[in-house]
């Protein structure tokens, strides 16, 4: 009788798609190709062997009359018959008994292979006893309802069918308990997630019939290719142009790739003031270091890069393909993940068989040289329990992992992160390099809040711009000015902007709320109505991400004309590349205020040196930040005006003291490490439990309930088609392939995320929506709830609610 892992339907017919044990040796194929043989944990593992076993065992449960029924017969299924974990998982642990450990993460691997990953105890002792008390007969059905195994006795050496007995819960536990629950370090961690990843991807992989992506070589001088060699400029520091500062600072890094000693590194930190270059600077490094590597240790490192914004990966992947081509490159990101909830919320124990498609896979499981990806996926895939993220874990072990703007993640979370990255290099032997103008003590934090001490001279951070205070002092483009003596509304704003801009000037002016925002914009466009020529723009979350895109490229035409202002959020303080005269930023952190800086003289014009940036106060910062970040911030800001070579001492000094232990609290960063280490994923969804998870972990804290609206404006016809083919896709009409492939780029682009107390938000939920989850500003309304400058319209009350979006 033929056995089989899938099958497909054709005609209102099911049939067989592949044979099962093709299918395990897809499994085992892939997953033993990729697993590295650098990655370093502890001996008493032999994880080789462990994936091996793994592999050929995680399906063991398909081998059942039941589960065949199930595949050609799905009506005829019965449905606690069919799952097909259980079998393996139990067999798996009596294969390695004698090892309690492997058998312990063999069982658990096994049994958690279509799930989220939830606490290892639970797994072994379930809480709730009418699963343990049915277990026992479910499993000896299924073990008598078993094909012919000896195909897989071919294949796997050691099996036995005696191996096939049902171990009680008791004894996992004890065994558990005994040998495991007091060992377990952040190891364990690692260890579980990447074998976890291996098996999972593999299994992906090989059910969708994708194949996996062969490292190709780079061109190592592909940045030299495109902009030219540079040549080192031979002048002092203080005398030489913005474009040779640039050249030098590239020069100065790529110089390292030729140290004895640089393969040993594995944390390299760079940072360099804003407008230096550092996209391309440390692509040429990465690129070099690639090279060398494939060279003296025979393998080719994914390049990961991860980023804050959107609009900072647009960009980013732009430029990258430019130097390297398209066909070597994946932007990895969305605009909103409402398209990927499947295993949102169910920590619980799963069976289920999902249909992939190829295109799908590549996506999800980062099928490319070169990832350009999103600190959401790349960090909630590296502390993380989502089945859904864990099939990218494995492509962190072996890669060079880059990370720019760290200076946007939140501080209480900095200590575990340090921690994550720190591991990752440890055991999985991934390259870090952190990159940003303002550089936060991460692994300070790390050491301090969490007892990670960095063991190794090889895993200490290395500046490879050893001397970045010199290039610092060498610009002064621009200036700090506090005016936060005394609070301000839109009307003193007025009076002060009236006081200190002059007209032919462009400015910025960037506040801390959506609403004060709007507010300011609409104060602005009445207050220069009688000002002939200056053009205002608006730019925040309120507007869609296609509009925010045409509106940077229409602010940088304006910024031409020398008569541009700009009234934005936060949006614009990393990574877009604008220049302007002037500026005005509401009091915030120290690090987001030398951002906002970074987008004045940018280009380093001599005769706008020293050009403003004044600080004035709305009251916001500590609704939005925080009294720590409050209280630190208008101690940094004590001076008359702080000079652009003295930001770099001044973000230092402003992190040491905010994350003082007086000031922030790190206790989320603990728990999470904590339950990191003893392997805490999750509780089932049923659980009282309140104690912190992995699953807890969120690089954004949804702290005000917001709602997804599609924005259909009248004469956007991409909008329109999008929209369609949505609706198309939840009656079944069209397959999501094909939305994701044609539409779904589109269709984010038009989806905002609004605060659900606005009284339009509630008026919109009374009307047709697309989904549950996402509400539909359509043709014949848009007036009313959006405005062609300022995006969703707010009511006045808004401006006294604690929220930033």
């Amino acid at each position: 009788m033929q056995v089989f892992s899938h099958s497909k339907e054709e005609q209102g017919k099911r049939s067989g798609s592949k044979l099962l044990i093709v299918h395990l040796n897809g499994v085992h194929e892939k997953a033993l190709n990729h697993l590295s043989p650098r990655v370093s944990f502890h001996a008493n593992l032999n994880i080789s062997e462990l994936m091996s076993v793994v592999c050929w065992l995680h399906d063991l449960g398909k081998y059942t009359s039941y589960f065949q029924t199930y595949l050609l017969n799905p009506e005829k299924a019965e449905q606690h018959l069919k799952a097909h974990s259980n079998l393996g998982a139990h067999t798996a642990f009596n294969y390695f008994y004698s090892n309690p450990e492997m058998s312990l993460l063999a069982f658990y691997l096994i049994k958690m292979h279509h799930s989220n990953l939830i606490n290892i105890d639970l797994v072994l002792f379930p809480d709730n006893a009418s699963t343990r008390i049915q277990e026992p007969e479910i499993f000896h059905k299924q073990k008598s309802a078993l094909a012919s195994l000896e195909e897989l006795k071919n294949q796997l050496k050691g099996f036995e069918e005696s191996q096939i007995e049902l171990t009680t819960p008791k004894e996992l536990h004890n065994l558990y308990k005994k040998n495991l629950r007091k060992q377990t370090s952040i190891g364990h961690y690692f260890i579980t997630n990447y074998l976890f990843s291996l098996l999972i991807e593999a299994d992906k992989l090989d059910a969708s019939d994708t194949i996996p992506y062969t490292p190709e070589n780079l061109p190592f001088s592909a940045v030299d290719d495109r902009f030219g060699k540079p040549i080192f400029p031979n002048l002092e520091l203080q005398k030489m142009s913005q474009n040779e500062l640039r050249n030098y600072v590239r020069l100065e890094v790529v110089s390292n790739i030729d140290r004895d000693d640089i393969l040993e590194k594995r944390i390299f930190t760079l940072a360099a003031p804003t407008g230096i270059g550092k996209t391309m600077t440390s692509l040429d490094f990465v690129l070099r270091l690639r090279a060398k590597i494939a060279k003296e240790e025979h393998f080719l490192p994914q390049i990961i890069y991860g980023l804050p914004f959107i609009n900072i990966i647009e960009q980013s992947l732009n430029e990258y393909e430019k130097t390297l081509g398209k066909g070597k490159i994946m932007g990895h990101y969305q605009y909103a993940d409402i398209f990927g909830k499947e295993d949102e919320g169910r920590n619980e124990l799963s069976d289920e068989e999902t249909s992939y498609s190829q295109k799908q896979m590549s996506w999800d499981t980062w099928q490319k040289d070169v990832v350009i990806t999103s600190f959401v996926q790349l960090f909630e895939t590296l502390i993380g329990n989502r089945n859904k993220l864990l099939k990218k874990f494995r492509h962190f072990a072996d890669s060079i992992i880059i990370l720019d703007e760290v200076q946007t993640l939140a501080i209480e979370k900095l200590p575990l992160i340090g921690a994550a990255l720190f591991y990752s290099a440890k055991f999985l032997n991934a390259r870090i390099l952190i990159m940003t103008a303002t550089q936060p003590k991460i692994f300070e934090l790390m050491a301090r809040e969490l007892n990670v001490e960095i063991d190794n001279h090889k895993l200490e951070p290395f500046n490879i711009l050893a001397n970045d205070k010199a290039v610092f002092n060498c610009f002064n483009r621009t200036k700090i000015i506090p005016l936060i003596a005394d609070k301000l509304e839109s009307d003193g704003f007025l009076r002060l902007f009236e006081s200190y801009w002059t007209f032919g000037k462009s400015c910025l002016v960037v506040v801390n709320k959506v609403s004060r925002s709007i507010d300011i914009f609409e104060a602005l466009k009445e207050h220069l109505e009688t000002y002939e020529g200056v053009r205002l723009f608006y730019l925040s979350t309120n507007i869609t991400p296609i509009e925010r895109q045409l509106r940077i490229q229409e602010i940088k035409e304006g910024l031409k004309e020398k008569s541009c202002i700009l009234v934005s959020t936060q949006v614009v303080e990393a990574g877009v590349d604008l220049d302007f005269d002037m500026g005005f930023r509401d009091l915030g952190p120290i690090d987001s205020i030398v951002q906002v800086a970074g987008r004045i003289n940018r280009e380093n014009s001599g005769v706008r040196k020293g050009s403003p940036l004044y600080i004035v106060d709305f009251g916001d910062c500590q609704k939005i930040y925080g009294v720590a970040t409050d209280i630190k911030s208008r101690k940094a800001l004590a001076e008359k005006e702080i000079e652009e070579k003295d930001y770099k001492q001044m973000v230092e000094t402003y992190f040491d003291e905010v994350s003082d232990n007086n000031m922030a609290n790190f206790s989320f960063s603990q728990e999470i490490f904590e339950a990191m280490q003893n392997l805490k994923y999750a509780f089932p969804s049923s659980s009282p439990n309140k104690h912190r998870t992995v699953s807890d972990f969120k690089i954004i804290e949804e702290s005000h309930k917001g709602v997804s609206v599609f924005v259909e404006s009248p004469n956007d016809v991409g909008a329109t088609d999008a929209r369609i083919a949505f609706q198309s896709l939840l009656l079944g009409q069209l397959d999501k392939a094909t939305f994701d492939k044609n539409f779904k780029r589109d269709f984010n682009q038009r989806i905002i995320a609004v605060p659900s107390y606005l009284d339009r938000a509630n008026e919109l939920k009374k009307d047709e929506n697309l989904s549950d989850d996402i509400l539909w500003i359509q043709q014949h309304d848009f007036d009313y709830y959006y405005d062609q400058f300022t995006g969703f319209k707010r009511n006045k009350e808004a401006l006294n609610q604690a929220i930033s979006f």
